[in-house]
């Protein structure tokens, strides 16, 4: 700040010091804080410039990744669109295809299914019973042997001696029992 102006200042108080207000006061603390403000501007003037720039580049990065995965964001959409227009295109032909098939199997099945049931037809339901019978009680007869078998290894690997033989007895008692009266039911 030049010396006229801070004349001109203080003359100014001096003359309007009759007014009540207080001009030296005001001038002389405009003064300091022009002082401090050229004080604050000089030092602070490279930091901030400096701050400011770094700024600048820091965002100018930001703009330019966001652009990049904007673009790859984009691309991968565009792939997956062609993606999603072939696959819509191979459903229709597998549609198309699997229902042609489809027709070809069907009217084979109708073929094969009238044959075999004028085959069935001819033989005898009794004949078809007997054996429908027999293979039951053969299968039954199966199952409980299996099904002893894997019972006796169970209890085995999980109980003790004593506990073994008294359940195994009891179970085969049982087994006989509903062996004998599935026989009287035939």
């Amino acid at each position: 700040m030049n010396s006229d102006m801070i004349s001109l200042i203080i003359t100014g108080a001096t003359e309007a010091a009759g007014d009540g207000f207080n001009w030296t006061f005001v001038g002389e603390h405009a003064v300091n804080f022009i002082i401090l403000f050229a004080v604050l501007a000089y030092f602070l003037k490279e930091p901030i410039r400096n701050f400011l720039i770094e700024r600048r580049g820091i965002i100018g990065n930001e703009i330019e990744e966001a652009k990049k995965t904007i673009d790859e964001a984009k691309k991968k959409y565009e792939d997956y669109a062609e993606k999603m227009k072939k696959m819509d295109e191979e459903i229709i032909s597998l549609k198309e295809t699997i229902r042609k098939e489809g027709e070809v199997e069907r009217e084979e099945i109708l073929r094969q299914a009238e044959n075999t049931s004028q085959k069935i037809a001819k033989e005898a339901r009794e004949t078809i019973k007997l054996e429908t019978a027999k293979a039951r009680r053969e299968i039954q007869s199966e199952v409980v042997s299996l099904a002893v078998g894997l019972a006796e290894s169970i209890i085995r690997q999980n109980l003790k001696e004593s506990d073994e033989r008294r359940f195994i007895e009891d179970f085969i008692k049982k087994v006989e029992e509903e062996k004998k009266w599935d026989q009287s039911q035939h």
